[in-house]
């Protein structure tokens, strides 16, 4: 059987977040700093309005989730369960056994270490409530606080790949893909 977010305790709390699962009335607690230009630089889907922003939002609600940092939504992630790359013989011992993290933060709380202890929990949440094998995220290779985000809660640069993305500016970025197997996070916590 596998685990789904739905199915582990909800909230999760860390030193001063509190994460839970996402809601769809979180869109419109997020999008006013969702929507600010410094923000959409870098995330996949730019919403021109607060009803397209609710759309997007009710589609990823399955991996949804968010933090909370003083009665407020500060921060809004994925964990999403994927297949990991196999032989087709193979695939069905394969199936849900990576996980693809990704976060938005508000700016506004940016540079007090919110956005690691956020994206940290969700590693967690993905190696320790899913019980995935590897954990995976990427980014723009320009996108330099998620970067610092991925090095400090200890995933691995795997791969830089030379103007792979299409960046909303018209140019291709170069993209990057950061990763860590469960068993080291495991083995860096000891």
């Amino acid at each position: 059987m596998t685990i789904a977010l739905t199915d582990l305790a909800w909230p999760v709390r860390t030193e001063r977040l509190q994460l839970r699962l996402g809601r769809a009335e979180d869109a419109a607690a997020v999008w006013p700093w969702y929507r600010l230009p410094e923000v959409q630089e870098w995330t996949t889907t730019l919403s021109d309005t607060l009803a397209d922003h609710q759309q997007w939002w009710d589609r990823g609600l399955g991996d949804c989730v968010v933090g909370e940092f003083e009665g407020r939504i500060v921060a809004a992630g994925k964990v999403q369960r994927q297949d990991a790359w196999s032989q087709a013989d193979m695939a069905e011992q394969a199936r849900g056994r990576q996980a693809e993290l990704g976060w938005v933060l508000d700016p506004s709380i940016q540079g007090r270490g919110l956005g690691t202890e956020f994206a940290a929990a969700l590693l967690d949440t993905a190696v320790d409530g899913l019980d995935v094998r590897r954990v995976v995220a990427e980014c723009f290779a320009d996108n330099v606080a998620s970067r610092r985000v991925m090095e400090k809660i200890g995933m691995r640069l795997e791969g830089v790949f030379l103007e792979e993305s299409l960046h909303r500016s018209g140019r291709w970025l170069d993209g990057m893909t950061w990763a860590l197997l469960a068993r080291e996070h495991r083995a860096g916590r000891g």
